[in-house]
């Protein structure tokens, strides 16, 4: 398969629904460091959500234009309680990116990521270490789905990998597989 141009590929919109059912207490200011063309940002703030968004892409619209990974986009945006995105899949981007929203959320992280972010690699692109130090709070597993649009499933699966300053509020099960999860698609809303 061929990647798309900046490892571009949009949200649909039932995934933010989904991680906002089953997440209810993002909120607050969030970031939204990898807009593109806004589709996780629309539904937040369809929830009433105030976001504020970067794309390093100047193409794309929003607030600022650094480089997600970097300290100059916080600095830009001051505190922020959430990150919540679709980040670029490859690495080290990926992961720099990552890891700088962990570092300045004041209250959580979500990223939509493919499911083997999460294997422990040690020498390419080492991500187990930096997950080893950097426990996941909660999984929400999504149906696999057709980024590219051609009808046929991504070669991975993806999730929204949520890391959490505090004790997560009650909202089910740390490990959660959303089967069925189309069911928040562009008509009912609420799921």
């Amino acid at each position: 398969m061929m990647r798309h141009t900046h490892d571009f590929y949009e949200t649909p919109a039932w995934q933010t629904r989904a991680l906002l059912h089953h997440q209810p207490d993002i909120g607050g200011i969030v970031l939204d460091p990898c807009v593109g063309n806004g589709a996780i940002a629309d539904e937040m703030r369809r929830a009433g959500t105030t976001v504020l968004t970067n794309d390093w892409d100047r193409t794309h619209e929003a607030d600022w234009h650094f480089d997600a990974s970097g300290a100059d986009l916080y600095t830009a945006t001051g505190p922020v309680d959430w990150v919540v995105t679709n980040p670029p899949y490859g690495m080290p981007v990926c992961l720099d990116l990552v890891a700088r929203a962990v570092r300045e959320a004041r209250v959580g992280v979500a990223m939509l990521l493919r499911i083997s972010f999460r294997e422990p690699t040690r020498h390419r692109f080492p991500r187990g270490p930096w997950l080893a130090a950097h426990p996941v709070s909660r999984l929400l597993t999504l149906p696999r789905y057709s980024y590219t649009g051609d009808g046929r499933t991504d070669a991975a699966t993806t999730e929204w990998v949520i890391w959490l300053r505090r004790e997560r509020l009650e909202t089910g099960p740390a490990i959660l597989s959303l089967v069925g999860a189309e069911r928040y698609g562009e008509t009912s809303g609420t799921g």
